[in-house]
């Protein structure tokens, strides 16, 4: 199904119930900014292919990294980003995700001119991720949860943190359990059933257009638990968080997710932009970030390219995160 049919069937239905009371706060739905969501994943170009390395090859001449740094544009005299999406091949998934979120956030914008997001916060919303360029003449590279870019592109759920932090919105998480004792953070922690997990609330809590943060299951595909895991703790014989950053898109027909993120990491030459569905039993942990409040993305004005997420830096290389520390820094009840 191409991505502007479903994109206009997620837009008419994401005022659509769920099995949760009327009164429950996951209810609670910008729908302008939801649209701006669905009207920004509309706009971006389909394929073009999935790659994260910084070294150009056969099939890539152009990198990500520069693809990102060319799609961001402005100047010091631009009221806002200039967003040229036609640029933004190759991808991958957080690429994808904090681009669109960018774009929804100048549409939304362009919407209501009361809320203006101001000049200085678009540019704190730049990516700097080694390309010199205008703005960035040294060819300055964000670590993990430096700035706003870091923050979006560190192990862990980065939007979320960046939703808790400017205090544009909520989220709120699903996890099966652990398998493996090794893993387990709690005595009486327990690996949900297949029935058990696909029947848990967080499915029927989630709405079109908010971004959601998957730990892959792979318990199943290759006998491992590291969709137990947070984060990266930099020693190499120790299993590393696996995950991807989308949107949700809602759910086929035999209820599994749909969702939309650059995609297909297997095989990068076909993979890029665009839809994907998997069963909820290949995700062992997921968070989903609505957008409530876009208007107070004019904060992001006060967390400067060099600010640092302190959970979210060492989430890169010196230490795994914990259930208890994801509820904390991303406001979770």
């Amino acid at each position: 199904m191409k991505i502007k049919v479903l994109c206009l069937i997620s837009a008419l239905m994401i005022m659509a119930t769920t099995n949760v009371a009327a009164d429950d706060k996951y209810d609670r739905v910008d729908a302008e900014w939801q649209n701006a969501m669905v009207a920004a994943i509309d706009s971006f170009p389909e394929g073009g292919g999935y790659y994260t390395g910084r070294n150009s090859n056969a099939q890539f001449k152009r990198i990500a990294w520069r693809a990102m740094n060319e799609t961001f544009g402005m100047l010091p005299t631009d009221a806002e980003a200039r967003l040229d999406l036609s640029k933004s091949q190759p991808s991958f998934d957080v690429m994808a995700t904090y681009l669109v979120m960018l774009k929804a956030i100048q549409l939304w914008d362009r919407w209501n001119a009361e809320h203006e997001v101001p000049n200085l916060a678009w540019f704190c919303f730049k990516p700097f991720c080694g390309v010199t360029d205008i703005v960035n003449n040294q060819g300055y590279n964000q670590a993990d949860g430096e700035g706003l870019w870091g923050m979006a592109k560190a192990n862990g759920p980065g939007i979320a943190v960046i939703a808790k932090e400017l205090g544009v919105g909520f989220s709120f998480m699903g996890y099966r359990g652990a398998k493996t004792e090794k893993y387990r953070e709690e005595k009486n922690e327990r690996y949900l059933t297949d029935e058990e997990w696909i029947a848990d609330p967080v499915w029927g809590q989630a709405r079109k257009g908010d971004f959601m943060k998957i730990f892959w299951n792979s318990n199943d595909t290759d006998g491992s638990d590291r969709g137990a895991i947070i984060g990266d703790n930099g020693k190499v014989a120790d299993e590393q968080e696996d995950s991807h950053t989308a949107v949700f898109m809602g759910y086929a027909e035999n209820g599994d997710v749909i969702y939309w993120s650059s995609n297909n990491a297997d095989d990068p030459v076909k993979g890029g932009y665009g839809l994907a569905t998997c069963p909820r039993t290949r995700i062992q942990r997921v968070v989903f970030t609505r957008i409530t409040e876009p208007e107070k993305f004019a904060d992001a004005r006060k967390w400067r390219a060099s600010k640092k997420h302190k959970w979210l830096n060492e989430l890169g290389g010196k230490r795994h995160g914990t259930t208890k520390e994801i509820k904390k820094y991303c406001g979770i009840d």
